[in-house]
């Protein structure tokens, strides 16, 4: 087994893991396989300031999966709501508070869950049958969607209060909130009166604001938002996708494609650094994009030797350190390559890169 690999998330503190020396060399960034619990197949989805992690992890296939926190050195497993045998967690903020979705035994719903308290159902919208949770605040503002009998509407949860709807767009009838920062701006996706889906961005003083797309596009969604305000998602046109950047003052901007393929932006950090992924017709690949580099391919920021094909980028901290997905070359008489087509096959792994390594 390569030395940049980890078997299990538990194998060593917490501290010790992210300050873990490299010996392969790295051009960039160094990388560590953060493990997985029992099943081997691993989706992260955040990392917070303090370098926990949060996703599912499992089975391949979906089997037996759910949510994990890397804290105190070790994968906690954050288990499932009564009746479930599902979970998945979405975000953490500075504190450790996880927010998610599990299932019951009849519908998925949103999930709080810290140490002190466990997992908390919190519910849906009157008449609705289920829930989802995207992100949590450090004030552990909760943002998602309901849905059930009615089309799915963004909430704002707030301790002691619930979940509040955050509404839809002049003659839409669907919202869902995908990001919220620290002072309460909430970003997502929703429809217009024409049908089509646009990003939005949501504050308490001015409601709900449509920012529209690309030109030429069709669609768009917002995925997340920085503390300063700059928010990040996806416009959508009929034949490709393209990663843009929003800001009130300089609306919204193409950040690039590599080699002209489709790419979504995932995370944004608070000195504006973007990731995500870029994906052609046949495989995907990782990326980063900074107002001084523009967008580039992760798998050229590590070490050519490492074994590793990183095919999404899904956040990135104050820091730099950044969580991706991808796959690891078991056979090294056949090595994976970046437009491997068959590197799905195996088990999802995901990585923790640190920059100046």
């Amino acid at each position: 087994m390569r030395n940049h690999t980890r078997r299990c998330l538990g194998a060593l503190p917490v501290v010790l893991l992210f300050a873990l020396p490299t010996t392969l060399g790295a051009q960039s960034y160094s990388v560590i396989d953060i493990g997985a619990l029992p099943g081997g197949n691993t989706v992260s989805t955040r990392i917070n300031q303090a370098g926990q992690a949060v996703g599912k992890s499992g089975k391949k296939y979906g089997v037996k999966t759910h949510a994990f926190v890397l804290s105190g050195g070790k994968a906690v497993d954050i288990g499932t709501l009564p009746g479930g045998e599902y979970s998945s967690a979405s975000d953490v903020n500075t504190t450790g508070t996880v927010v998610g979705e599990a299932n019951t035994d009849t519908n998925i719903h949103a999930f709080l869950w810290d140490e002190k308290g466990g997992l908390q159902d919190l519910g849906t919208f009157p008449g609705d049958t289920g829930s989802r949770a995207f992100a949590v605040s450090d004030s552990d503002e909760v943002v998602g969607y309901s849905s059930g009998a009615h089309p799915p509407i963004a909430f704002l949860w707030k301790k002691n209060k619930g979940m509040t709807s955050l509404g839809t767009l002049p003659g839409g009838d669907t919202s869902e909130a995908y990001g919220i920062n620290n002072p309460g701006t909430v970003v997502g996706v929703a429809s217009t009166q024409s049908g089509a889906k646009h990003a939005f961005v949501w504050t308490a003083k001015d409601g709900m604001q449509d920012i529209g797309t690309l030109p030429g596009d069709i669609a768009s969604e917002a995925r997340k938002i920085s503390t300063t305000g700059i928010v990040i998602g996806s416009s959508i046109g009929t034949n490709v996708t393209h990663a843009f950047l929003w800001t009130a003052d300089g609306g919204m901007q193409d950040i690039g494609t590599l080699n002209g393929d489709s790419t979504s932006a995932l995370d944004i950090n608070n000195k504006g650094e973007i990731v995500g992924t870029s994906n052609a017709s046949m495989s995907g690949h990782a990326f980063y994009w900074s107002a001084a580099t523009g967008i580039q391919d992760l798998n050229t920021l590590i070490p050519a030797d490492s074994g590793v094909i990183l095919t999404s980028a899904t956040s990135i901290n104050n820091a730099g350190w950044i969580l991706a997905l991808g796959a690891v070359t078991t056979d090294k008489s056949q090595p994976l390559q970046l437009d491997d087509t068959h590197h799905h096959a195996g088990p999802a792994h995901s990585f923790l890169l640190q920059p100046g390594r």
